[in-house]
């Protein structure tokens, strides 16, 4: 065994640096010693995000039993399995009142996050060492072509031959439209709470009983509008025949919420599909895709992928309706799928078709009013938008607690397998810049969290409570906020509904958007302002540039002003560019993503630090 060890620090100790942990330990080289390092302000295993310091009303999304941090041997990945529980398996062992189909407070997955960080380090081979330094990385110098980081504690500088960075979410200063709006409340008085993590934000700051405008309506959302009420004293109390009723405290204020949907995320499904297992994607495939970029070069996420995506998704759905519920459908299976085939999704061929093999219009795949429901909706005045709202979030619920529609949980799936296959696509350099920079992050990435990313359905029916106490009044979608000069407050008005709402308090109730120019976090700061690392840039054929606000990388390495990737300076996360990709923990049994990426960014390191020559050219342009 050699006398000098590899040297590693990763900083970033949440769900996605804690696998990187596990899988640079899975990954070490035989006969070398390696020394981790592991630098966080906040304890191993939740980090930030999910720390143990914020409120018990605060629940996950995800039922516990799709939350792991543990490889397993659905993977398809070189490196090593290395096992352990689920939440739930994990909870029923450590005396938590946790089953498969709960969905946990954020406290408790803490709680399991802390134990596999834990259990990761210490189930590692002798010749691996792991060492948490609870600090924050101000600095990244270099010397003697090793990295050193300089940690906020006073304490030496960490020296390593290769730096990690898997920071998760990360702050920024506002820029903008929320710099002027900052501005504008603070010249007149009033409240104004930019995009944020909301266990981070001072909602004291919202007085009781006055009204304030929340605009945007995902997870953080239901997060913001629990603190509101029930955080401030309200009680909910089950109503008879199903839903609950909400009992103020008096300190809540008025909640006037919109988006540009106007729509809360569908409500999480919680029933197993019925029918047989579909073996695999049919027509959104790496052949279709690369035959299309053949043709078209640098591909429109709208134009060129969608019909596909939208034929696909019809393909889990119908496939799921025809075989858990023949009795709703006229045709086999096998004769539908042989008209299916040749059809496009917009042709009348397969209008005709589902109409024909599908007698009822609740039974069918209806896309354009699933992802929009209010779309060309007018209403007479602003009760009756109310009164449609609670309608339909409660069908939403019943429905999604329903098997007789398993159908719509196949499109769930479905969405799941089109979001890796986008990624993929993204990774390989097939999206046009346009659409790298627009339809990813503004449209599929909210269809996905619309559909796909909603809260347990317990927060919904809440929602609805709050609505009927007159807590929470919906605005609608396609919601415009302006800030009124003349009145010195804020306004929303919508185009669902007659009528404005007038606030002294304005809430953007949702993430920031990545910004590496207005990062607050000092290591990337530094990096920024001396050229060790830039944004991300593209440019269309026309021209056009597009700034991603995200970190560039070159197969996981950092990039400098200069172009140049350093080979000792990787990188992976939420505010990384190209090669982005989702981490930290995922649904077991399923071939999950982030551990595909996270494994081979891991062996990519090690082998460039190990044997530099022989480093691979790119973890993993394709990992599906």
């Amino acid at each position: 065994m050699s006398s000098e060890p590899l040297t590693i620090v990763v900083v970033g100790a949440g769900p996605g640096g804690t696998v990187m942990v596990d899988r640079l330990i899975a990954n070490a080289p035989p006969g070398r010693r390696l020394e981790i390092h592991v630098v966080d302000p906040h304890p191993p295993g939740g980090g930030r995000t999910w720390r143990r310091e914020q409120s018990e009303l605060m629940w996950m999304n995800s039922q516990a039993a799709d939350v792991s941090l543990f490889t397993d041997t659905s993977l398809r990945i070189d490196g090593p399995i290395r096992p352990g529980p689920a939440i739930y398996e994990w909870a029923a062992e450590h005396g938590y009142d946790v089953t498969h189909a709960t969905f946990p407070p954020r406290v408790i997955q803490n709680a399991y996050l802390s134990w596999c960080f834990q259990y990761i380090v210490t189930s590692a081979p002798p010749q691996v060492t792991v060492q948490v330094h609870r600090a924050t990385a101000e600095a990244l110098t270099e010397a003697g072509g090793r990295q050193r980081v300089w940690l906020d504690d006073g304490s030496e500088p960490l020296d390593a031959d290769a730096v990690l960075l898997v920071q998760g979410y990360l702050d920024a200063a506002p820029g903008g439209v929320h710099q002027e709006l900052a501005d504008f409340a603070d010249a007149h008085g009033l409240v104004y709470v930019p995009p944020n993590y909301v266990a981070d934000l001072d909602l004291d700051v919202i007085p009781a009983g006055e009204p304030v405008i929340l605009r945007g309506m995902g997870l953080g959302f239901i997060d913001t509008i629990v603190l509101l009420a029930q955080g401030r004293g309200g009680r909910f109390e089950p109503r008879p025949g199903g839903g609950y009723v909400y009992h103020p405290s008096g300190a809540e204020p008025i909640m006037y919420a919109g988006s540009r949907r106007g729509i809360p995320n569908h409500s999480k499904i919680t029933y197993p599909e019925l029918g047989a297992p579909l073996a695999a994607p049919r027509y959104f495939v790496p052949e279709a895709v690369t035959a299309l970029y053949e043709r078209h070069g640098p591909l429109d996420l709208n134009r060129h992928l969608w019909p596909l995506m939208a034929k696909e998704l019809g393909h889990f759905y119908y496939h799921e309706l025809f075989t858990a519920h023949p009795e709703r459908v006229t045709l086999p299976w096998e004769k539908f799928l042989d008209r299916y085939d040749p059809a496009g999704w917009d042709d009348d061929e397969r209008i005709t078709l589902v109409e024909e093999a599908v007698p009822r219009r609740e039974d069918r795949l209806d896309l354009a009013n699933l992802l929009s429901p209010l779309e060309g909706l007018r209403f007479d005045d602003a009760e009756d938008l109310q009164r449609w709202l609670r309608s339909y979030i409660v069908a939403n619920v019943e429905r999604h607690a329903d098997p007789a529609h398993s159908a719509d949980l196949a499109v769930y799936k479905g969405l799941l397998v089109m979001l890796a296959l986008v990624l993929d696509v993204l990774n390989q350099g097939l999206l046009s810049a346009r659409s790298q920079a627009e339809d990813l992050p503004e449209w599929f990435q909210s269809v996905f969290s619309y559909y796909a990313s909603g809260p347990p359905p317990q927060r919904l029916l809440e929602l609805e409570a709050l609505s009927r106490a007159g807590i929470v009044r919906f605005l609608g979608g396609g919601v415009t906020v302006t800030a009124d000069r003349e009145a010195g407050l804020f306004r929303a008005c919508g185009p669902h509904a007659p009528g404005h709402v007038e606030a002294r308090a304005l809430i953007e109730s949702r993430l920031p958007a990545p910004s590496i120019a207005r990062v607050k976090d000092p290591l990337l700061r530094g990096l920024y302002d001396s050229g060790s690392i830039t944004e991300e840039v593209l440019t269309g054929p026309d021209g056009t540039t597009y700034r991603l606000g995200r970190i560039r990388v070159e197969n996981g390495r950092l990039v400098n002003a200069s172009g140049a990737a350093h080979p000792r300076r990787f990188a992976l996360g939420h505010w990384v560019g190209h090669g982005f990709a989702i981490t930290g923990f995922a649904r077991p049994g399923t071939n999950a993503f982030p551990f595909r990426i996270a494994d081979a960014l891991a062996r990519d390191l090690l082998t460039e630090i190990t044997y530099p020559a022989a480093a691979a050219p790119s973890p993993a342009n394709s990992v599906l």
